[in-house]
């Protein structure tokens, strides 16, 4: 199966055996490339076992097809997820195979189990593909790996897999400035102990080509000829004004702003302990909320 050029340049540094990450939108071929990987690793590395780790049951089938069709045949692969049934050990099958596309949960439950049927050591992985990589963090299994991949690191261990990381959004981690968001993408890298975020630079417009860019669509909808439910919603609100004798008060039913009005005259009314003023605010407020939805939606879709 041929790459291509966006492809091609996001993974020549993984090619290499250096630990990245890839960042593609969705839809680019990221499981592809990394397919790829794997098949060059292993016919490159004597001994190499691959190991792809996904966060969802249903992505560790998806990917399956795609390895398959990649790998030609001429490796033994395996999935393994939490809903197989019975199974042999993971250890067990780690051994007996060339690649593992499993959930996360399964590879951590097998990195502590005493079970030798179960057991697996993270060495004896030559490549980690982590899917989603950018769940790599807090307390999440991706980021249990991670730290005990970084603790062998330490320790010196020899030898440690390669990593691969692959996501379309490495995300901000929630922060509202540059600075943050630069520092939530060095902590995503260094979690998964990757040099790089590799995207394409040089094949944007082969990218634009094959990528699914959203495309925003506006209907106009013409405002309704006749209202009866929101005349009757105003008629409603009309006999409250008429109950709260505050001329002061705007009647501009169905704004954002009569809405402010009658929030302010419920605080207002709750500290001044005037309770028969405060529940005609909050009818008020119920009645302009459902005149804002009716101004939305149609009825008949509710």
């Amino acid at each position: 199966m041929e790459l291509r050029p966006y492809q091609w340049e996001v993974i020549m540094p993984a090619l290499e055996g250096k630990n990245i990450i890839i960042w593609l939108p969705t839809g680019a071929g990221k499981t592809r490339a990394a397919a790829y990987v794997a098949k060059r690793h292993l016919e490159t590395v004597d001994g190499a076992k691959v190991v792809v780790l996904v966060n969802r049951v249903h992505l560790v089938t998806q990917h399956g097809e795609e390895f398959r069709r990649m790998l030609d045949g001429r490796w033994t692969m395996t999935t393994l997820s939490g809903d197989m049934g019975p199974r042999a050990g993971f250890g067990h099958l780690a051994r007996c195979h060339d690649l593992l596309i499993c959930t996360a949960e399964l590879l951590q439950m097998a990195l502590t189990s005493p079970e030798e049927e179960e057991h697996v050591e993270l060495t004896a992985f030559s490549l980690i593909v982590v899917d989603e990589c950018h769940h790599t963090h807090k307390d999440t299994v991706y980021n249990v790996i991670m730290s005990q991949y970084l603790e062998l690191k330490l320790q010196r261990a020899q030898p440690l897999p390669q990593v691969l990381g692959l996501t379309a959004s490495p995300g901000t981690g929630g922060a509202s400035k540059l600075d943050g968001a630069i520092n939530h993408v060095l902590q995503l890298c260094a979690n998964l102990d990757t040099w790089c975020i590799m995207s394409p630079q040089n094949c944007c417009p082969q990218l634009q080509e094959h990528s699914q860019q959203p495309c925003k669509q506006y209907n106009l909808c013409h405002r309704r000829s006749q209202d009866p439910f929101g005349d009757l919603l105003k008629k409603l609100m009309d006999q409250i004004h008429d109950h709260l004798e505050m001329p002061e008060l705007s009647r501009n039913f169905g704004t954002q702003m009569y809405e402010q009005q009658v929030v302010k005259l419920s605080e207002a009314a709750a500290l001044a302990g005037l309770q028969e003023q405060r529940v005609y605010a909050l009818h008020l407020r119920r009645y302009n909320d459902a005149l804002l939805i009716h101004d939305t939606v149609r009825a008949v879709d509710a």
